[in-house]
């Protein structure tokens, strides 16, 4: 195995890394480590090993509202914070992605974190990952999943709540400065409000399953700008998609949001027009 040894020496505006990080694979246990991260090369991968990550300060929670169980669970793990510090990050603001099997991802800003404190859970109910239960739907929940101690929504975006990222299946986490990585993301110019809300309403709920840039699930091979394309040429057809993909499409695999009401898709819907070729400056 060729693991790298522990970093102890502070890179310059960073603090010391406390995780050995290696340059392959050794088990599917292994979590990947990409993206902007002190010592690591950009475009580079490196592995850190579950025993590795039980070593850093855990956090226990009975977390009674995750929706991938059934009841009442005790979840324990590493707070995403805590593992920032591990990796030698101290200051600025990092956007963490976490990568699963099937190309979700779940994104975790600084003003998330703050306000729903996830951690990377390692046992559920006591149980290492090759113990965990599955999901109703015989899903597998390991090597990784993301939860919070409890969830209550921090804003609400006309009809859109504020959502707990809680992938399951989680293989890596991406890490990106913040401003860099959502600023392909941002309306350019001085945008209306409703784009503006439905920028609020994309970067939390669209970017999980459909990507722009660096960023964003792969499950859907619709990235950004097939939705613009599609959010100005057939408006009425992206509204109906979104709130109940299956009435447009009967194989549809995207969730749906019958909560979104008409004001919800027009944001949405401004926002994905303002990327469209002719609308885009």
């Amino acid at each position: 195995m060729l693991f790298a040894a522990l970093l102890t020496a502070a890179i310059p505006g960073n603090a010391p890394q406390r995780l050995a990080l290696a340059v392959a694979r050794s088990s599917p246990q292994d979590l990947e480590i990409s993206g902007d991260v002190p010592g690591i090369p950009q475009g580079a991968k490196r592995f850190v090993r579950y025993e590795d990550l039980s070593r850093l300060p855990q956090v226990a929670f009975t977390v009674k509202d995750d929706a991938n169980f059934s009841g009442p669970v005790k979840l324990s793990g590493v707070d995403l914070d805590e593992l920032l510090a591990a990796l030698g990050f101290d200051s600025g603001k990092q956007l963490i992605a976490a990568i699963c099997d099937d190309g979700y991802e779940g994104h975790y800003t600084a003003e998330y974190r703050a306000a729903h404190h996830p951690f990377l859970v390692l046992r559920v109910g006591g149980a290492e990952p090759a113990k965990w239960p599955r999901g109703q739907d015989q899903e597998k929940y390991s090597p990784y999943l993301i939860s919070h101690p409890a969830f209550t929504p921090a804003f609400h975006v006309l009809a859109h709540a504020d959502e707990a990222q809680i992938p399951y299946a989680v293989v890596g986490l991406k890490f990106f400065d913040e401003g860099t990585a959502l600023k392909n993301l941002r309306p350019a110019g001085a945008e209306s409000s409703a784009v503006m809300r439905g920028y609020r309403i994309a970067e939390q709920n669209c970017l999980r399953c459909h990507r722009e840039g660096e960023i964003g699930g792969t499950k859907s091979p619709f990235g950004w700008p097939q939705m613009a394309l599609i959010a100005q040429g057939n408006p009425a057809a992206f509204g109906k998609y979104v709130v109940r993909p299956n009435s447009v499409n009967p194989e549809a695999n995207m969730p749906p949001n019958p909560e979104y009401d008409a004001a919800t898709i027009a944001a949405l819907t401004a926002y994905f027009q303002s990327f469209a070729p002719e609308q885009k400056r």
